[in-house]
């Protein structure tokens, strides 16, 4: 167990320094392969803008022998605004600006919380296996890059704002139904998602806390609903 965590923490840190190290590369290859889809000028090539949202509530209880304790219950809601290009049948470029609330509430205390306000900015690159006259399925590639702050209240007492950043990169199923040539619907479920977690004190001893999380999942509990109309 203690050589997993240690393989584990070494895979985390190396990935956050590869990230970081290769951040340049990856925004040259996003910047390379847009102005080449430009160029391509291919008749199938189209624009699209979307709208998307999800929303996540967390709660119940733990039960040990005759003894019921709450868990803290927690709600994130997120809006996004998404434009991308297909500069051919099944391949597009885009990036999605969203924003996020959430808030976690502790079940033994109703008056103490932890909330967060972020701020989302993530190119992508869509690939699509299967395409239709109305049915779309393919993966996103995305790099993730998040800012914003964190809130508390402890003892009744609000405390003060800290400060977070996010780094990483996510690979998504995602699925399209066309309505008509315009318009059509969209939902992604599931994720294979690394993701850096920086919180750090704006004032007093400015302390740091980071989490690595390592995410793979399909399941109709994570999910992103989408409205796309096509130009």
């Amino acid at each position: 167990m203690i050589r997993f965590k240690i393989v584990s923490i070494f895979v985390s840190k190396l990935s956050l320094t590869l990230i970081q190290k290769n951040m340049k590369k990856i925004f040259k290859i996003f910047a390379v392969v847009f102005a080449t889809s430009f160029a391509a000028s291919n008749a199938d090539a189209q624009f699209y803008l979307s709208g998307n949202f999800s929303m996540k509530n967390v709660g119940g209880e733990t039960k040990a022998s005759s003894v019921s304790v709450d868990k803290d219950p927690k709600n994130s809601f997120r809006i996004g605004a998404e434009a991308g290009y297909y500069f051919s049948d099944n391949m597009a470029v885009g990036a999605d600006i969203a924003f996020g609330v959430s808030k976690e509430k502790n079940a033994a205390k109703k008056d103490d919380w932890v909330a967060s306000n972020m701020f989302y900015f993530d190119p992508y690159f869509r690939y699509d296996f299967v395409s239709t006259e109305k049915i779309s399925f393919g993966l996103k590639a995305e790099v993730v890059l998040g800012f914003g702050k964190e809130s508390y209240k402890v003892n009744g007492k609000k405390d003060t704002d800290s400060k977070i950043t996010e780094l990483g990169f996510g690979i998504l199923p995602v699925l399209n139904y066309k309505f008509n040539s315009n318009w059509s619907a969209g939902v992604s479920f599931g994720e294979l998602s690394y993701v850096n977690n920086k919180v750090k004190e704006q004032q007093g001893a400015k302390n740091e806390d980071i989490t690595n999380t390592w995410n793979a999942n399909v399941s109709l509990q994570s999910l992103t609903f989408s409205v796309v109309y096509t130009f």
